[in-house]
C-alpha cells in the first residue's frame, strides 16, 4: 500500500484560471474563492504533483483513500465533484479528463510563482503560427517544495532572469491585442454570378463541409415537404439523400459523413439522430447515430472532430434563447460545457473547425455586438480573435493565406482575420445580392441562399380585434409604433442604412432628416404623444414629440441601449454597459435631473405595472416588480401561464390595463389590476415571427420578421481578365 500523500506547503500555484492557496486550501479566480474539503484537496494536490503523465485509478485509492480497495462509485464522484470544483466562467472547459480504460489526468496549466516558466514554444505543424499563448505550456515535469526564502541567487542568474522577464513583457505587449471592424475604404472585386441550385421552394440551412467540396441544404416546397440535398460544387451536381420533417446539423472533419435529425412531432419528443456517407451517388449509405440523446436535448448543431462531438444546444441556464457548446468524448460517453455564453445575447454558434491541432471557431453573441472566439475542442485556451457589430453566421478557413473569412451582409465585403499576423485583414468590396446566407469560400468567391425574410409590421386594434398591416413592396419595416389619428412610424432598416418614415393617411412621407440613420425609436408612452429614442454614435437616449419629432429632452447613456418604457414623467431604460456586456436598468425623469439605477441583476424586459412600480423580466426563475422611487424590488405573483412564458419571452410591453408578452408567434394579455386569467390576445399567421411590440390605450404595434417561399442558392466568383 502507498504512503500517505503529502501536499504542498507555504506555496501558491495557478491551476488554469485559478489561483491554488496550499497553505489556506483555497481556490480563487478573482470572481469566486472557494474552499476545498479535506478529500478534493488532497485530490487536486496529487494531480498537479503528477500533471505530467495518466493516472491510474488503483493510484488514486492507495493514495487518497489509502485502502487496497475503494467503490468504484466512490471515485467517481470524487472526480466528479473536482470538476465542478474547477469549473467557472473563467474556466468552462475539460479541467479533468478520463483516459478510456487507463485512468484520469489533470487537463489545464500548472504554473508555480516560484518556479521559472519555460518560453519555448510546442513543436506543432498547425498552420496557425501566432497563437503563441494558446501553444506555450509550462515545464512541470519536476515539481518540488517551495525554496527557502533567504537563499540567495547569484547576480549572473538574478541578471539573466531579470532579461528574460523584460524580454517577455516586450513580447507581451507586441502580442496583437483581439481587433475590431476595419472601417477602412474596401477595393472592389468584380464579380459573376452563377446559378447553383433552384427548385420551387425555400433553401435554407445551408452547411458547407470543411475542405468546401459539398454543400448541404434543406429545401422545404410549398406543401411543407422538406428534403435533404448535396450538391457537389466541383460538378454542381445535386443528390437528394432523404425527405420528412427533418433539420440539418454539421459535417464529420473529413466532409464524409453528414448529420441530420428527423422528428415524429415538432416538440422534438421523438426524434432520431442520423448519419448519411457515400454522398455523392445516387445511393447513400444512412444509418442512425450511436450517440442518440438527441432525442431530450435536440442539438442545432452537430459536427464531429476526431473522437470529440461538438454540439450547440440551446436552453441553457434555463433560457430557450440562449445557446452553449458541448463536447462529448465518443468512445467514452463523456460529456462537458465548453462555452459559457452571457445571458443578455442569444449565446454561441459554431461557425467552422481548422485542423493540426484542432480547434473551434464559434460567434457569440451579445446585446449590440458579435464575438468571434477560437478554442481548443474541450473550451481550453479561449482567445477573442475580432469584434463585430454584425452576425456573420457563417465563417471558412483559408489555406491559401492563413486566415478565417466571412461576409458582412451590410457593407457587402468580405473580412477576414490572418493567423499569421493576428489582425483583421483588409475588407475587399464584393456586392452579392441581399442573402439569407452568404459562405466566402475565400476572399475571391461567395456562396449565398438568396434572402427570404423581410421586416414587417402590424397594428393591432384591441377594441376591434382587427390586424392591419403596413408591409410595403420595397421597404422592411421595423420598430412600428401606432400614433394618434390613426397615424404610423415606422423605420427601413437595410442592414447599416436606417430610414424613418411617416404613414399618413396611406402616404409615406420620409423623415429621416428630423431623426437621423443612426437614431433608432425604441418605445412610446400610452398615448404616442412622445417617443424615446436612441443614438448608436453619441449614446444619446432622447425624449422626443411625436408631433413633430423635435427633442424635448436628452441624456447620454453609460452603454448602448434597445429596450425602453415611458409612463408618466419617468423613463425605464435598459442599458448595456460596454466593458462588462451586463445589462442594467436605469430611471430617468423628465421632469427633473434625478436618476435611479437598479441593482437587478441581468434585466431582460421591463413594462410599467402602475405609475410607479416596474415590471421586469431578468434571469430570475420569477417576475421582479421594482419601486422606481425607493429603488427596491420583490417577487410579483403571476400565474403559472406567465411564468411557463417566461423563459421564451421575446418582447414585453404594457398599456394602463393590460400586460402584453409576447413570444415567437402569439401575444398574450393579462389584466394588471387583477393578474390572473392570462389570454391568447394575438396569433401570427405561418412563418411570421415577432421582434418587438408596443402599445398603447388600444392599439398594438408588433414588428415581425416573414418568410418567404421563393428563393435560390448562387455563386459568385471574381471575373477571369479577359
Amino acid at each position: 500500500m502507498g504512503s500517505a500523500f503529502s501536499p504542498f506547503r507555504d506555496t501558491v500555484i495557478y491551476v488554469g484560471e485559478w489561483q491554488f492557496n496550499t497553505q489556506q486550501q483555497t481556490i480563487s479566480d478573482g470572481t469566486h474563492t472557494r474552499e476545498l474539503e479535506p478529500l478534493l484537496y488532497k485530490l487536486l494536490c496529487f494531480f498537479i504533483t503528477h500533471n505530467d503523465r495518466i493516472i491510474t485509478r488503483q493510484e488514486l485509492v492507495e493514495n487518497i483513500w489509502q485502502q487496497s480497495f475503494v467503490d468504484d462509485n466512490a471515485i467517481n464522484r470524487a472526480i466528479s465533484e473536482l470538476r465542478k470544483v474547477l469549473k467557472s466562467e473563467k474556466q468552462p472547459g475539460q479541467t479533468i479528463k478520463t483516459h478510456y480504460r487507463k485512468g484520469y489526468s489533470l487537463f489545464i496549466e500548472v504554473k508555480f510563482l516560484d518556479h521559472a516558466v519555460s518560453t519555448e514554444p510546442l513543436k506543432t505543424e498547425n498552420v496557425i503560427t501566432a497563437d503563441k499563448d494558446a501553444e506555450t505550456q509550462v515545464n512541470t515535469a519536476n515539481i518540488s517544495p517551495k525554496k527557502d526564502h533567504t537563499s540567495r541567487w547569484p547576480w549572473p542568474f538574478a541578471a539573466l532572469v531579470l532579461s528574460l522577464l523584460l524580454a517577455a513583457i516586450w513580447l507581451f505587449l507586441q502580442q496583437p491585442k483581439a481587433t475590431t471592424e476595419d472601417q477602412s475604404e474596401a477595393p472592389l472585386l468584380d464579380l459573376q454570378v452563377e446559378t447553383i441550385s433552384w427548385h420551387k421552394g425555400t433553401h435554407y440551412r445551408l452547411m458547407l463541409n470543411q475542405d468546401k467540396t459539398k454543400l448541404a441544404y434543406i429545401l422545404q416546397n410549398d406543401i411543407d415537404d422538406k428534403y435533404l440535398y448535396v450538391v457537389d460544387l466541383t460538378t454542381k451536381k445535386e443528390y437528394q439523400i432523404a425527405s420528412g420533417d427533418l433539420f440539418l446539423q454539421g459535417w464529420s472533419d473529413d466532409g464524409e459523413r453528414l448529420f441530420y435529425g428527423s422528428c415524429e412531432g415538432s416538440d422534438f419528443n421523438d426524434c432520431i439522430a442520423w448519419q448519411a456517407s457515400n454522398l455523392l451517388s445516387n445511393e447513400a449509405l444512412i444509418k442512425p447515430r450511436t450517440n442518440q440523446f438527441i432525442r431530450s436535448l435536440s442539438p442545432t448543431q452537430y459536427m464531429e472532430v476526431g473522437n470529440v462531438a461538438i454540439t450547440r444546444r440551446n436552453n441553457y441556464r434555463g433560457l430557450t434563447h440562449l445557446n452553449a457548446l458541448y463536447a462529448q468524448d465518443l468512445k467514452t460517453g463523456e460529456e462537458i460545457r465548453i462555452t459559457s455564453p452571457n445571458i443578455t445575447g442569444t449565446g454561441d454558434y459554431i461557425l467552422t473547425t481548422i485542423k493540426n491541432p484542432s480547434r473551434i471557431i464559434f460567434e457569440r453573441h451579445n446585446v449590440g455586438q458579435a464575438e468571434i472566439y477560437m478554442a481548443n475542442l474541450d473550451g481550453s485556451s479561449l482567445k477573442l480573435l475580432t469584434t463585430n457589430n454584425y452576425r456573420s453566421w457563417a465563417a471558412t478557413y483559408d489555406g491559401q493565406t492563413n486566415s478565417l473569412v466571412w461576409y458582412n451582409r451590410g457593407k457587402l465585403t468580405i473580412e477576414s482575420f490572418s493567423f499569421d499576423t493576428m489582425s483583421r485583414g483588409q475588407p475587399v468590396k464584393a456586392p452579392v445580392k441581399r442573402a439569407n446566407f452568404a459562405y466566402p469560400l475565400n476572399k475571391q468567391s461567395v456562396l449565398i441562399s438568396t434572402d427570404l425574410h423581410d421586416n414587417d409590421g402590424a397594428i393591432f386594434d384591441l377594441k376591434s380585434k382587427q390586424m392591419s398591416y403596413i408591409a410595403t413592396a420595397n421597404k422592411h419595416e421595423d420598430d412600428v409604433v401606432a400614433l394618434p389619428n390613426n397615424d404610423v412610424y415606422f423605420a427601413d432598416f437595410e442592414f447599416y442604412k436606417r430610414q424613418h418614415w411617416l404613414r399618413k393617411d396611406n402616404q409615406y412621407i420620409d423623415i429621416t432628416d428630423k431623426l437621423g440613420e443612426d437614431t433608432t425609436v425604441i418605445t412610446a408612452n400610452s398615448d404616442s404623444s412622445q417617443l424615446v429614442s436612441f443614438n448608436k454614435t453619441t449614446q444619446q437616449l432622447s425624449l422626443l414629440s411625436a408631433n413633430d419629432f423635435s427633442e424635448i429632452k436628452h441624456w447620454t447613456l453609460p452603454g448602448n441601449s434597445k429596450l425602453a418604457a415611458i409612463r408618466g414623467n419617468k423613463i425605464a431604460v435598459i442599458y448595456t454597459e460596454l466593458s462588462s456586456q451586463q445589462n442594467q436598468i436605469m430611471i430617468l425623469h423628465t421632469n427633473s435631473d434625478h436618476v435611479v439605477k437598479s441593482t437587478i441583476d441581468t434585466p431582460l424586459e421591463i413594462a410599467w405595472y402602475d405609475d410607479d412600480q416596474l415590471i421586469v423580466h431578468s434571469k430570475y426563475a420569477k417576475y421582479l416588480l421594482l419601486d422606481s422611487d425607493n429603488n427596491t424590488y420583490s417577487e410579483l405573483v403571476t400565474p403559472d401561464k406567465l411564468i411557463e412564458l417566461k423563459p421564451s419571452i421575446i418582447s414585453m410591453a404594457s398599456n394602463q390595463h393590460s400586460l402584453y408578452i409576447a413570444t415567437e408567434a402569439e401575444v398574450y394579455s393579462i389584466n394588471l389590476a387583477k393578474m390572473k386569467d392570462v389570454e391568447l390576445a394575438v396569433q401570427l399567421q405561418h412563418l411570421h415571427f415577432i421582434s418587438h411590440l408596443n402599445a398603447n390605450n388600444d392599439k398594438l404595434a408588433i414588428s415581425f420578421l416573414t418568410a418567404n417561399t421563393q428563393n435560390s442558392i448562387e455563386l459568385y466568383t471574381k471575373k477571369s481578365a479577359e
